[in-house]
């Protein structure tokens, strides 16, 4: 039996589910590999820049208050600030991009986000702190 297509709520919902435990597991990464009490130690000088996470294939960028994990500028990861808890419009489109590229979501259901972005922006505007309250 097919599933039933999901609306461009769930969708977006979905996606916010992904972005918190993509977050989790990023921070997760950055204290066991670098030996940090909390993940936001990476943004202290000795760690700052662009360089390898040793033991894997992924790379992360210090930015400001924040960190970009990637595999490679537009594929994997996520980039995300430590004192910004929930995601914002600008990030979960950036967080989409990679994810999708990565083949880490169903094209055929995500495609239409990909191909018409003002879409996809308009939804955010409209709903992502609502379905941010509702995916915690």
């Amino acid at each position: 039996m097919k599933k039933p297509k999901m609306n461009d709520q769930q969708l977006i919902r979905s996606l916010i589910h992904l972005w918190y435990s993509e977050k989790a597991w990023a921070e997760e990464l950055l204290r066991r590999v670098f030996g940090l009490t909390e993940a936001r130690e990476i943004l202290c000088k000795k760690f700052r820049g662009d360089h390898s996470i040793p033991g894997t294939n992924w790379r992360y960028r210090t930015h400001g208050v924040g960190v970009d994990i990637y595999q490679t500028s537009d594929v994997g990861g996520i980039d995300f600030d430590f004192d910004k808890p929930d995601p914002d419009a600008w990030r979960i489109q950036l967080f989409l991009m990679k994810q999708y590229n990565a083949g880490n979501l169903s094209f055929d259901s995500y495609r239409n986000f990909i191909e018409d972005e003002e879409h996809f922006k308009t939804l955010l505007k409209q709903d992502l702190p609502l379905l941010i309250d509702s995916s915690q």
